[in-house]
């Protein structure tokens, strides 16, 4: 009789289990996720967006885009082997002549960080490769367009690899900033009312805009290569060190988008989608190892648009999806 009712008494007992904790705090969101992940961990900080998850999503792209490298774009893998890498490195002070390293874009409302990092990393290798004497800032914008479904689904994402592919046989024209002069901006206004709408892949236009100066084929811009980047920390070091910012997907979480400062570190909030971005650097900072990145979500994000990510165990998947590439100069 006894061990009936401690029989019954566990299955009671189990019934009131609680949750598993993990389960739990992918769960949490808003302000209740801020609270929660200021709390928990001392790495970085966060703060409430008044944003809703679909308005997220529409930063980001379907997570296939941001997936480990397949064993065809494993095969391009070039690794630069250097005997050593300084403990700190920002290439924005290395090659302080590239106006475009320190440049902060903004996607707005469409999944076009694909081929805002490839855009980026472009301008930057095309300056660094002349020592300063060509300094293009690179048109997302003829990417996102233009590339199509070689590339893949517009502001649905892209992969990285392929716009440099594109830009190593078709070339891409200048772009400025949102403002800015060069042959084709980036159409889509960031959107700063609330309720923003998903934006749509603007239709490819083979003309610059008008009253710029360059003919659209005599703007192009053209690479000499495009390849993988071994996934390691150390092999990510020495491409950065020797040629300059390299493009990077990861797979991104709620509590990533709340960033404000720190070395960011996965701690809770529901996955959203894939990402991509430019690794300028790296360092340490209070004795953890960080990745320093640009992202495209303009100034008013994360540290004045970039931010850090701990570095040396793929945080996120950054390490296991990176290229790169040489320009045509």
């Amino acid at each position: 009789m006894k061990f009936l009712i401690l029989t019954a008494l566990c299955a009671v007992t189990l019934a009131f289990v609680p949750i598993n904790h993990q389960s739990a705090v992918e769960t949490l969101t808003g302000q209740a996720l801020v609270d929660y992940v200021n709390s928990a961990q001392s790495l970085f900080k966060t703060e409430h967006v008044e944003i809703t998850e679909e308005e997220m999503k529409f930063k980001l792209m379907d997570g296939k885009y941001a997936a480990a490298h397949s064993d065809e774009i494993r095969a391009t893998e070039q690794e630069v082997v250097l005997a050593s890498v300084p403990a700190t490195f920002d290439s924005r002070t290395q090659w302080s002549e590239c106006k475009s390293i320190k440049l902060i874009r903004d996607q707005a409302t469409c999944g076009s960080c694909w081929a805002f990092g490839a855009a980026e990393m472009i301008s930057d290798r095309t300056c660094i490769e002349t020592k300063g004497a060509q300094q293009p800032i690179i048109s997302p914008d003829d990417l996102l367009s233009c590339c199509g479904s070689s590339c893949g689904n517009g502001c649905e994402g892209g992969y990285p690899i392929q716009a440099l592919r594109w830009w190593d046989s078709k070339g891409v024209v200048t772009g400025g900033d949102y403002h800015g002069a060069g042959c084709k901006p980036y159409p889509i206004a960031p959107c700063t009312s609330g309720n923003c709408p998903e934006s749509k892949t603007p239709s490819c236009s083979m003309s610059c805009q008008s009253g710029y100066s360059t003919a659209y084929a005599k703007d192009k811009h053209f690479g000499v290569s495009a390849y993988a980047v071994p996934k390691n920390a150390a092999s990510i070091q020495a491409e950065i060190y020797a040629n300059g910012p390299v493009e990077a997907a990861f797979s991104v979480y709620e509590d990533f988008y709340k960033y404000k400062s720190g070395v960011y570190k996965h701690t809770a909030g529901k996955y959203l989608g894939g990402h991509a971005i430019k690794i300028i650097g790296w360092g340490t900072e209070s004795g953890s190892p960080y990745w320093l990145v640009a992202n495209s979500w303009g100034v008013n994000w994360g540290e004045s648009g970039f931010f850090k990510i701990y570095r040396g165990d793929d945080q996120c998947g950054i390490e296991s999806a990176v290229v790169a590439g040489k320009a045509k100069v």
